[in-house]
């Protein structure tokens, strides 16, 4: 005989299930017992087709018992009828799984979380991104020094890119010292920042820092970056609608 498709159902769970009409009622039970969590000897079972909304009970007739009555022998059993399972224990005695306040909660102390390598926490660490980024002790050995940096072309107007975990694409607006920001020197020709605004709104401001403008940028497109992490040349806007070899008509 072909296992019956069936949904079950009991205040926590819901889920479908095939049940062969050669099972009996007890087996039936023992099988639903590590679906639902509810004991076989405390399961009362439901059935609800879909032309009634009244439930017919699963129980065998008078003279017979769970462990001697078949699930075939339930007539009114259709394929894809609903059995609901109600637990028969007093309240006191059933599991509770929707009251959160009686799991063990996890919890890990800031030491241990940031001495782990596969948190988020590292990967920010790992790619110099958020608080991470562009410190000023990361730096300290970076060339931030004004001469230095006009020697190597970054002057404003010129079309830049930045590098970092990914490559984003602008134009130099400002060059110079920005005092509303880390240093880690002592000469403030020393502490020099480069203005830049993206082509996309990849960055952090407008051009702005602490009420201060030092160049205007359309929201969200202009960032302050360290000299080192800037490079100038011949990089004309990304078009994502063409690639770099294609002709636009």
């Amino acid at each position: 005989m072909a296992d019956i498709p069936l949904l079950v159902t009991s205040q926590n769970t819901s889920s479908e299930r095939r049940v062969s009409p050669l099972w009996t009622l007890a087996h039936l039970k023992s099988r639903l017992e590590p679906i639902t969590g509810i004991p076989a000897n405390a399961q009362r079972l439901s059935l609800f087709i879909s032309h009634s909304e009244t439930p017919i009970l699963l129980t065998p007739p008078d003279g017979r018992a769970d462990h001697d009555y078949t699930v075939g022998e339930f007539s009114a059993l259709v394929p894809f009828a609903r059995v609901h399972v109600d637990d028969t224990r007093p309240f006191s005695s059933q599991e509770n799984y929707t009251d959160v306040t009686r799991v063990e909660k996890f919890e890990l102390s800031q030491e241990e979380y940031a001495k782990r390598d596969d948190t988020v926490l590292a990967w920010k660490k790992r790619n110099q991104l958020g608080r991470f980024a562009e410190t000023a002790s990361d730096h300290a050995n970076f060339s931030n020094n004004a001469a230095e940096v006009e020697a190597t072309g970054i002057t404003v107007g010129k079309r830049c890119r930045v590098v970092g975990p990914s490559e984003r694409r602008g134009v130099v607006k400002f060059v110079g010292p920005v005092p509303e920001l880390p240093s880690g020197r002592t000469d403030e020709n020393d502490n020099v920042w480069i203005g830049v605004e993206f082509d996309e709104p990849v960055g952090k401001n407008n051009g702005t820092i602490q009420g201060v403008k030092y160049f205007d940028s359309r929201t969200n497109h202009g960032s302050f970056v360290r000299p080192d992490k800037v490079e100038v040349g011949d990089f004309p806007e990304i078009n994502d609608l063409f690639d770099e070899d294609d002709e636009e008509v």
